[in-house]
């Protein structure tokens, strides 16, 4: 394997998204998606604020903003406790309390659309290639997995630029609808937690590319990304109710590490997206090891 040509195939999945206008649709998409997210996170704290502000006398600010009385809310011992027993976590709660509101909630959208998005975008690469026959062309000048790679390669990168646009698009709600010195601090912080979106979707990738290696179509390859999300997901969930005792095998489902992206922590982090790494790669192979053998010209 020859990690140049793998290089030269993402660029030009890459490129070819580019010029098919592909790109747009999917940056487009993650800014709707920020946006909407966003503008609906901002509302609930803006009714938070006038309900605190009726029951507690308290002032709003001047300018009919929203943010300050929810921040001050969140920083109360009496909210503590009750976050405290929503996240479970106590290394978790460890690591996000104090944090502004619109941070955190912008996180919460983030990592809960993503893997939909990372699905709906990636699945039919592979099985639209294959069914239009264009795959023929491309395995002129590169080997097959070889051109595996690269598509999870450029597909990854395109991930990465909606992320980027969908965290600017949510900061520029929340400086324009929320009020407080520290709004221009939550332009890195939203940054950081779409890079850690990003990790997530590596894994929910290899899921999308390797059924897309074996679907005929690609709006079966979609239909079977979307319906492997469901069950993974929900298995993901099902086993923790058996406590340690499936603790290994649910780790080979995404949903399973994502507590840790939420820690502020360098080795939790790191650990975490190093095995997301490692689970994107395992499911592309799988779908790949099915392509291999089958007749793609």
């Amino acid at each position: 394997m020859s990690f140049r040509r793998v290089w030269q195939a993402g660029l030009f999945e890459l490129f070819g998204a580019i010029r098919t206008r592909r790109a747009v649709v999917v940056l487009v998409l993650y800014l709707a998606s920020s946006l909407l997210c966003m503008n609906g996170a901002v509302t609930v704290l803006g009714k938070m604020e006038s309900q605190l502000a009726e029951v507690l006398h308290l002032q709003t600010a001047e300018d009919g903003r929203s943010g300050v009385i929810s921040k001050t809310l969140w920083r109360s011992d009496q909210f503590q406790r009750m976050v405290r027993h929503v996240v479970g976590d106590s290394l978790v709660y460890e690591d996000i309390r104090g944090k502004h509101p619109a941070e955190l909630l912008y996180a919460w959208f983030t990592f809960l659309f993503v893997p939909l998005l990372t699905v709906l975008i990636a699945a039919n690469r592979v099985a639209d290639d294959i069914h239009s026959g264009a795959v023929r062309y491309m395995l002129t000048r590169v080997a097959r997995f070889e051109w595996s790679l690269g598509k999870y390669i450029g597909t990854a990168f395109l991930l990465a630029a909606g992320l980027a646009v969908g965290a600017l698009a949510a900061w520029c709600v929340a400086a324009f609808r929320l009020s407080g010195a520290d709004i221009p601090e939550l332009l890195p912080s939203m940054l950081g937690w779409s890079a850690k979106a990003w990790v997530l979707s590596l894994a929910w990738l290899g899921l999308a590319l390797g059924i897309s290696h074996v679907a005929k179509t690609g709006a079966k390859a979609t239909a079977l990304g979307v319906s492997a999300l469901v069950a993974l997901s929900a298995a993901s969930t099902s086993l923790t109710l058996f406590g340690d005792r499936f603790a290994v095998l649910a780790r080979l489902f995404p949903s399973a590490v994502n507590d840790a992206l939420w820690r502020a922590s360098f080795a939790p982090v790191v650990s975490a997206s190093l095995w997301l790494l490692f689970l994107g790669l395992l499911y592309l192979t799988a779908g790949y090891a099915v392509f291999a053998r089958r007749d793609a010209r």
